[in-house]
């Protein structure tokens, strides 16, 4: 198919940087679709009238982000990849938490996005969930039974739990909202991690895990509720009288080692070790 894409003047400064954003628009509307070529180096570099390495840099930084994908050979080139639904997600996470940690976003306004997006997601996955996706749901949980896990393994136990819940709801809009809340919700219970009583949160996961076993969508909303609840009570304890609509993402600590981004399978199955750490 014959590309209908039209290339803008380039300003002086931050060439390769200008013909990434168009190439990468270009792609998001379409004009190129997954599996085919971009224009190469050397046709870039005739186009913008720029160097060839200009127009190497601007196909490396679409590269980058996972949006195109290199091969060599005679039938080599750019071509136009399709980022799985966990790199959308980490690419996503990344750029919203620099958004909050410079903005005013509060920890009511993470709490109630999560609350409003997981309730679908819990409701959803006792609909259409799985045996399989039962056996991911409640991994976590057995494993979660550990006391001598760290607070790290502990939390990524959390979020995979909470994660293939996501996954059992078999909504690929809901899971990239909710896998990059997810990654980044380490970061917002720092201010209540060590108040939290394991085993209340084992039961109240345990709950959720029946209720989607059982293919009750009303059970599973009201076990989902009540671990929020219970949440939101400690979190209330550990700010005492500040609201959580006060308190600024902005000002939470770094806590970049534990919410960098959600744990892989293999890291997963070696959280009895990290438990040791």
């Amino acid at each position: 198919m014959e590309s209908t894409f039209v290339p803008l003047r380039l300003e002086r400064k931050d060439a390769s940087g200008q013909i990434a954003r168009q190439l990468r628009h270009a792609i998001s509307a379409g004009q190129w679709l997954p599996g085919e070529r971009l224009p190469s180096e050397h046709e870039l570099a005739e186009t913008y009238d720029v160097a060839r390495a200009t127009a190497r840099e601007a196909l490396k930084s679409l590269s980058a982000t996972g949006l195109v994908v290199s091969a060599r050979g005679s039938k080599g080139g750019s071509f136009v990849a399709v980022p799985d639904a966990e790199s959308v997600a980490e690419q996503l996470s990344d750029s919203i938490r620099l958004w909050y940690r410079a903005g005013n976003v509060s920890l009511h306004d993470v709490d109630e996005a999560r609350w409003v997006l997981e309730m679908q997601c819990v409701d959803l996955a006792a609909r259409r969930r799985t045996e399989d996706d039962l056996e991911a749901i409640h991994r976590p949980i057995e494993r979660a039974l550990d006391a001598s896990l760290s607070t790290e393994a502990w939390l990524q136990l959390d979020i995979v739990f909470h994660t293939a819940i996501t996954k059992a709801a078999k909504n690929k809009i809901l899971e990239l909202a909710m896998t990059s809340v997810h990654l980044m919700r380490p970061a917002t219970n720092t201010v209540f991690v060590d108040l939290l009583d394991r085993d209340a949160v084992w039961r109240q996961h345990e709950a959720i895990y029946q209720a989607i076993a059982e293919r009750d969508p009303e059970a599973a909303r009201n076990a989902f509720q009540s671990h929020v609840g219970y949440l939101d009570d400690t979190r209330l304890k550990a700010l005492a009288d500040t609201d959580a609509a006060d308190v600024f993402v902005a000002s939470l600590p770094d806590v970049s080692r534990m919410a960098a981004r959600r744990p892989t399978t293999a890291e997963v199955d070696d959280t009895r070790g990290d438990s040791q750490a």
